[in-house]
């Protein structure tokens, strides 16, 4: 039975490696040169190594969108910038492709991290990768590696793309390992940098990455994914978070009885669905754990209810800003007279299940209800919606509408 297991594995891997070598060729049948962003990390390796065996011209390109300054390292120890500039360059250097560095730090900081501060100052919880990837990444990144000469740009995705035979416009797809599919992050990103865009890594698993990683040795194939928020690093997100933001205590109230339960460290530091941990009542009757429901900065009030599968952390419709659409416009469903009204499948988080909805466009902005309610709906977080396995586009939660058990007697301001 064990050879049986292992031959099936192999023989899954084999097809896992040619279904990529097709994808590649595929998403560029001529030589090109290819600029790929290097971070210093092993998918984008392997990435830049299945483009060098196509026999395209490949360049390492890596960007910097973090200072040293801004970290705290130990005295005669690397950054977690500096590791990551040390890796990349090594990479590129073992695959014999040209090494690039490219600073966006002051762009970053604008872009992305000043809003990230902004929107955690005002009570809600904002996904910093997603605007990187819109911002940076596909924006300037990708305009600064077509300006070194490159035809197209590729990274270290786990996503697909296709073009739409109808309308000539490129798809973004799920990756066919959907336990790694980043399609979510990816939401945002504008429909004119796609066409160049090369991701290598859509039709391969994470083992088989590391296969070929170790095949190559590369001295990456057994590195950590990088997992959280990029810029905070190692560090504890409560501490990072300290650094730039006042985090002054405040009360913790129960949804149901209005009454204060403890006090909490900053409502900067808590995000609705994760555990309250209040000091000598984390656990009740039951030993069930109070959970954040909702903030309000204005009042520096953080609300909680006891235990993780209770009513007040269910949504079942909720609004959001004005939408990115992946193809550019708005789906059919929603611009033509006589439906407008779309069906599809979403997302408020990485890697949560997909769950079916109705979307509505009013005026510049979404009203999306779910058949079924959606747990740890967070304003600021990024609603993906999607058509099967084609991702449809993004946007921004701006309000839960509705909430399974409403807040009754309790006034929440942001």
């Amino acid at each position: 039975m064990a050879l049986i297991g292992r031959a099936a594995a192999s023989s899954a891997l084999r097809r896992w490696s040619c279904a990529a070598e097709r994808l590649v060729q595929h998403s560029q049948r001529r030589l090109a040169t290819v600029a790929v962003g290097i971070s210093g990390g092993v998918d984008s390796a392997v990435a830049a190594l299945l483009l060098k065996r196509q026999g395209h011209e490949v360049i390492g390109l890596h960007m910097r969108s973090w200072d040293v300054k801004d970290e705290s390292v130990p005295e005669g120890e690397m950054s977690c910038v500096e590791k990551e500039r040390h890796d990349a360059e090594r990479l590129c250097r073992h695959l014999g492709i040209g090494f690039h560095e490219v600073d966006f730090v002051r762009e970053y900081w604008s872009l992305v991290f000043e809003p990230f501060l902004q929107s955690y100052r005002h009570g809600t919880t904002p996904n910093p990768d997603v605007a990187c990837n819109r911002y940076i990444k596909f924006d300037l990144f990708h305009q600064h590696a077509l300006s070194l000469g490159a035809q197209h740009v590729a990274t270290g995705h786990y996503a697909r793309l296709r073009r739409d035979e109808r309308t000539g416009r490129m798809q973004l797809l799920k990756a066919v390992d959907e336990s790694k599919d980043q399609s979510y992050f990816l939401s945002c990103v504008q429909q004119q940098a796609l066409p160049q865009v090369i991701f290598p890594l859509g039709g391969l698993p994470k083992v088989e990455v590391r296969r070929l990683a170790r095949e190559a040795e590369l001295h990456v194939a057994s590195k950590k994914d990088s997992v959280g928020i990029c810029f905070v690093g190692k560090r504890r997100f409560g501490r990072f978070i300290a650094e730039y933001l006042e985090c002054t205590s405040g009360p913790f109230v129960c949804v149901e009885t209005g009454m204060t339960v403890g006090t909490h460290r900053g409502h900067p530091l808590y995000t609705p669905g994760a555990k309250a941990r209040i000091g000598g009542l984390a656990e009740q009757e039951d030993r069930k754990k109070w959970y954040v429901v909702a903030k309000s900065a204005q009042e520096n009030t953080v609300y909680v209810c006891l235990g993780a599968d209770h009513r007040a952390l269910k949504t079942s419709a909720l609004l959001t800003d004005t939408p990115s659409w992946v193809a550019g416009d708005a789906p059919d469903a929603l611009r033509l007279a006589n439906e407008s009204v779309l069906r599809c499948q979403a997302r408020v988080r990485y890697q949560q299940p997909l769950n079916a909805c109705e979307v509505r466009l009013s005026e510049d902005r979404l009203d999306v209800a779910f058949e079924q309610p959606i747990d740890y709906v967070a304003e600021q977080q990024v609603l993906a919606m999607y058509d099967g396995e084609v991702c449809l586009g993004g946007a921004t939660i701006s309000q839960r509408l509705e909430n399974v058990m409403p807040l009754e007697g309790v006034q929440i301001h942001g």
